[in-house]
């Protein structure tokens, strides 16, 4: 069984990043934050369950791993709610990930506002 959901990703990173996947799809990107969250993906199918969420790392030229693929460091698992329309994929510095149904139009997790309110970065 497939859930169909429109795609928000959120980058708290200090770097832009793309080629997002989640088991080889989506293929999302993102400015670095707070530059983040504001397109949409529409009508992609995921399977509930675990997921490998993979992205390619971005930024000026000359910038230490450009190109680079990371893979999350834990293995989220996409849990559909009822009446979810929308999927968050929040992408952490520590290279963790979560995956947030919702309703309606996804909002910069708590977790992430607050690992950025450490880094002295705010949406502005």
């Amino acid at each position: 069984m497939k859930v169909r959901f429109d795609v928000v990703l959120f980058n708290y990173l200090d770097r832009p990043i793309f080629e997002v996947l989640i088991d080889g799809n989506v293929d999302a990107s993102s400015d670095q934050y707070p530059g983040t969250g504001s397109g949409t993906i529409m009508g992609i199918q995921l399977a509930p369950g675990p997921k490998k969420v993979t992205w390619r790392l971005g930024g000026p030229e000359g910038l230490a791993h450009n190109g680079d693929t990371v893979t999350s460091k834990n293995t989220p698992e996409l849990k559909p709610i009822p009446g979810g329309k929308y999927l968050g994929i929040h992408i952490y510095p520590d290279h963790t990930v979560e995956l947030i149904p919702t309703a309606s139009f996804p909002r910069v997790s708590e977790r992430g506002e607050s690992e950025m309110a450490k880094a002295g970065r705010d949406r502005g």
